[in-house]
């Protein structure tokens, strides 16, 4: 049984929602109660099985296409959001691609893309949907999606590493800039994923390694990949009024791989 945490008159946002880890998220968020915007590049098959899995659950869900690197689709998003749900109240920063290149092989297009998704996107986001919430009175919360390679320096990962630990003093700064309005800006740190396949730019996937499952679980204290939904309960958790007092943090949840 799942904890009770009530989000009850609250919308979220939840980029990248449309499937796997931002799926698992919308509908966390939508089982305690909030109605969820759904933002994501394509509104496809994906989008409409999550769709449908927040309504099965009685909440509203708004499914948006939008580019989060893109201002002018950014702002389109949270304006319908607050026309068509009654406002932003939760803003889940999930949109993200990967990226197997080395910092001394990556080109500038891949450079570019996932620093463009992964950190400028947040930041976007999180200018559109906090200046709702002050105009709205009320606070929020914004969650961001790091990594534990935000954490750890991951070679074969270079630019996502670099991005996600961006991400982490983006969640910093935003906490203190944000403060004053009563809106926590916090992070999580997901770690290894049963999600065995990882998008990354134009739709590229990229898949578990061979024999990287072996080598992962080596460095766990906990003998388990992560599953969706112990990422979304923790975002659950700080979106909601137990988690009000908790700003500026990063919280792995890896199965402890990066303890010291």
């Amino acid at each position: 049984m799942q904890p009770t945490i009530s989000l009850a008159d609250r919308v979220a946002i939840v980029t990248g929602g449309r499937r796997q880890l931002g799926a698992a998220q919308a509908i966390r968020l939508a089982e305690c109660g909030a109605d969820v915007c759904l933002a994501d590049v394509a509104h496809d098959d994906d989008m409409s099985a999550t769709v449908a899995e927040i309504e099965k659950r009685g909440r509203k869900a708004l499914p948006v296409v939008c580019d989060v690197s893109r201002r002018d689709q950014v702002e389109s998003m949270v304006e319908a959001c607050v026309r068509e749900l009654g406002g932003v109240h939760v803003l889940v920063n999930n949109a993200g691609i990967s990226s197997r290149e080395t910092l001394m092989e990556v080109t500038d297009e891949e450079w570019d893309a996932v620093l463009d998704i992964n950190l400028k996107g947040v930041v976007l986001c999180t200018q559109a949907a906090a200046r709702r919430m002050i105009e709205q009175g009320r606070g929020g919360a914004v969650i961001n999606l790091s990594s534990s390679t935000g954490l750890n320096a991951n070679v074969s990962r270079g630019p996502y590493s670099v991005s996600k630990a961006g991400v982490i003093m983006a969640t910093k700064l935003l906490a203190r800039e944000l403060g004053a309005h009563n809106i926590t800006v916090n992070a999580i740190a997901p770690g290894f994923t049963s999600t065995a396949k990882i998008g990354g730019r134009d739709g590229t996937m990229f898949y578990r390694g061979k024999d990287e499952t072996g080598r992962v679980f080596a460095k766990l204290a906990l003998q388990r990949e992560g599953e969706p939904v112990d990422y979304a309960n923790t975002v659950a958790f700080l979106a909601s009024p137990l988690g009000a007092y908790i700003t500026g943090v990063t919280i792995p949840i890896d199965g402890g791989f990066t303890i010291p």
